[in-house]
């Protein structure tokens, strides 16, 4: 388990320093603010040390004395593509290229030390760390790549779920999986473990990362550094908790390529590991306990940039991902082969629901003959008399395949289509045999090492109109109205009629003006559901 997959070793390399000390004299030398010159900088440097003949103890301090800037250049150079839209643009794409790879020349660069530490005699090594030190930190590199790429939706590679787990096993067998070590990016004093790495790793993958928006996925990362130490990994699963129905067990195998899996009674190999999160359970149902009880979120050492209501809601997310086993659907799945249109954004959206160019209620354009018969046949306008107007103002449908579907929601993998998006965005469907677009909302996104991008949509009940909104008033008197949509109610699912608003618009009681076929001022009463791009709204007549 000690061969690692790396660069070979040159006489041709002519790195600018092999010391720790000629090190940190080139480091003195860098400008850090010029965070995109001194990141090439320092991805030449370390590929160039990873050629070159280097003693594992010097290579092992080299690297230590590059870390802190490694870290600051990463993060800052992470900031360009992560929280954006998905998937990437071309220029976002290359900078996460650039940063997974100094990731990766950074690991290589610690998986050189564990390679010429596994032939050194373990009474020579005794005390000394740096097997631990050199592991952990190459576990870490790992999972950073991870990180780097759930910040965008990206697909992890089978091939980095695979070096994972052979440095999980590498420690397992040089037995350092617990030794404690230096934290690589905390203050001075905080430890951390191979095994509180590893099941750092395993356990963010377990969270779903994309069904998390970024903001809840920087926050689950940084709990689960400090919480990695509650969970243990171990060759056996776990004792079924007291007083708890018996449930799979979340296990990794470490000969496979891929994550976290709830095996099965028949799943008895050897390579399997099993996480014992009792220890993690308590701590989780113990915060959502104080939480309720008036506890603020910085008391519970969850941050105090944390909203009571959002740690309570993704502590609970949290807890049912790690701790409460797989958890069956509640609505059927079937697959499905055809292919539906997309189009996103509110202008678009009503253009393409209704059929029509948005117009200034009082002198919309008559409608031709053919149009009102394409209204009384198809529920909206199925020729293209505007497709100049839907140029001009950028609208586009996209082409996507329907994968699978159930009442609630769909699966949709796109064909052709230059949109990007986002969590809790809003889109309109319309699939290839259907009459009328469907609205739904983005629950989860992925996007493939083709940069495919794939989205979970959950459907909004109702069948979605177009209106015209403007706000009502003195100070409103010469407002232009503006495109907005509403959706029907569906006593069945004891969902009532509500209005689908840009994002801004609701006040509590506030009076709008709503145009469909005639205006009526409406009182806007709640938010039911809210978005990146829009307010879904109950209302009541004035």
């Amino acid at each position: 388990m000690s061969n690692f997959d790396l660069p070979i070793i040159s006489a041709s390399a002519k790195p600018e320093f092999t010391t720790a000390l000629g090190c940190a004299d080139w480091l003195r030398t860098l400008p850090l603010i010029n965070v995109g010159p001194t990141h090439g900088r320092l991805l030449g440097e370390l590929e160039e040390l990873n050629c070159s003949d280097v003693q594992a103890a010097e290579r092992l301090k080299i690297l230590e004395t590059l870390l802190e800037p490694v870290l600051f250049v990463q993060s800052e150079h992470a900031k360009k593509f992560s929280s954006r839209a998905a998937p990437l643009a071309k220029a976002e794409r290359e900078i996460l290229l650039n940063v997974t790879a100094l990731w990766t020349a950074l690991g290589h660069g610690y998986q050189h030390c564990l390679q010429s530490l596994a032939g050194v005699s373990s009474g020579l090594l005794a005390g000394s760390g740096q097997m631990a030190l050199a592991c952990q930190r190459a576990l870490w590199c790992a999972s950073q790549a991870l990180l780097e790429h759930y910040k965008c939706y990206l697909d992890v590679n089978a091939s980095d779920w695979k070096l994972l787990h052979k440095l999980y096993a590498f420690a397992e067998e040089r037995n350092v999986t617990r030794d404690p070590v230096d934290h690589p990016a905390h203050k001075a004093g905080d430890r951390t473990s191979c095994m509180d790495t590893y099941v750092q790793a395993l356990l963010l993958n377990v969270a779903n990362p994309n069904e998390q928006t970024p903001r809840q996925l920087g926050v689950s990362a940084r709990w689960l550094d400090r919480w990695g130490n509650k969970v243990r990994v171990q060759d056996r699963p776990p004792p079924p908790r007291e007083g708890s129905p018996p449930s799979r067990p979340l296990a990794v195998d470490l000969a496979g390529a891929a994550g976290p899996i709830r095996p099965g009674s028949s799943q008895t190999a050897s390579s399997l590991r099993y996480l014992d999160v009792e220890d993690l359970s308590n701590a989780l149902r113990k915060r959502i306990a104080l939480l309720r009880k008036g506890d603020s979120p910085a008391s519970l050492d969850l941050g105090d940039d944390v909203a009571v209501q959002f740690a309570e809601q993704l502590l609970l997310l949290l807890h049912r991902q790690w701790c409460e086993g797989a958890q069956p659907r509640t609505q059927a799945r079937k697959s499905l082969s055809g292919n539906a249109e997309v189009a996103t954004g509110m202008g678009a959206l009503r253009y393409y629901i209704t059929g029509l160019p948005f117009r200034q209620p009082g002198i919309a354009k008559e409608l031709s003959k053919t149009q009102r018969e394409e209204i009384a046949t198809f529920g909206r306008v199925a020729t293209r008399d505007d497709d100049e107007y839907s140029r001009r103002q950028g609208f586009a449908l996209e082409s996507w395949r329907i994968v699978d579907e159930s009442l609630s929601g769909l699966r949709l993998e796109r064909l052709s289509g230059p949109g990007r998006f986002v969590h809790a965005q809003m889109i309109a469907a319309r699939p290839a045999a259907a009459r009328t677009y469907m609205l739904g909302t983005i629950r989860w996104l992925a996007v493939d090492a083709n940069y495919v991008a794939k989205i979970g949509v959950r459907l909004i009940p109702g069948i979605p109109q177009g209106i015209a909104i403007r706000a009502t008033g003195l100070n409103a008197m010469n407002d232009k109205y503006i495109p907005a949509l509403s959706l029907s109610a569906v006593p069945a699912l004891k969902s009532p009629e509500t209005l689908v608003l840009p994002v801004g618009w609701f006040k509590p009681q506030r009076v709008i003006d709503v145009f469909s076929d005639q205006s009526r001022p409406l009182r806007l009463t709640a938010v039911l559901a809210r978005g990146t791009d829009f307010e879904r709204v109950s209302f009541d007549p004035v």
